[in-house]
């Protein structure tokens, strides 16, 4: 009996080092999606032109809404 308890405990465990990786993956994979979007947009705006280009910006800058991230763009704080 106390062979197959072990058992469970080293199935669980590796279930949970498994879900680990899985998050870790996850986490990468959203991190690449965010860093090719950005790419590309930048890429577009390049391409815009100047009314076009800041009115896009505008709208980007209005989806950016944590208070050190708008800072550290040099974005003024959005309105309450």
């Amino acid at each position: 009996m106390a062979d197959i308890g072990t058992q469970i405990k080293q199935t669980r465990q590796k279930l949970r080092v498994l879900q680990a990786k899985a998050q870790k993956l996850r986490r990468e994979d959203d991190k690449r999606l965010k860093v090719l979007y950005g790419v590309a947009s930048l890429a577009l705006l390049k391409d815009l032109p100047d009314d076009k280009r800041q009115s896009t910006l505008d709208r980007l800058h209005s989806k950016i809404t944590r208070e050190n991230d708008r800072e550290f763009l040099g974005l003024p704080p959005l309105d309450e």
